[in-house]
């Protein structure tokens, strides 16, 4: 839980935050939850499975909101130039918006 707090509060590095939390892990989950609603989907396309695989595919919502606000917080450092934080800023709204869709 330490690292996850540590990134919903901004005390890790906007590399860690970026690139590991949301391009790695974020993408492994959020493609690994749509692979597995697609196939529910396309299996079952009616009924009680069809409302699982969508809950399933907006199951990691949650990660991705922790991510940005993470990524957003991290940076806020003061060692970052405005360019950087702004590009930061622009790329974790980016990725969570993003994976909504994947």
């Amino acid at each position: 839980m330490k690292p996850l707090r540590d990134l919903w509060t901004g005390r890790l590095s906007l590399n860690d935050a970026l690139w590991t939390w949301g391009v790695f892990r974020g993408l492994i989950l959020n493609a690994g939850c749509t692979m597995i609603s697609m196939w529910i989907w396309l299996e079952h396309d009616t009924g009680p499975a069809a409302a699982s695989a969508l809950v399933i595919h907006f199951l990691p919502v949650p990660y991705n909101v922790v991510f940005a606000v993470g990524a957003w917080r991290s940076a806020a450092a003061a060692q970052h130039s405005p360019r950087t934080r702004a590009l930061a800023r622009t790329c974790a709204v980016g990725l969570a918006a993003l994976y909504m869709f994947i």
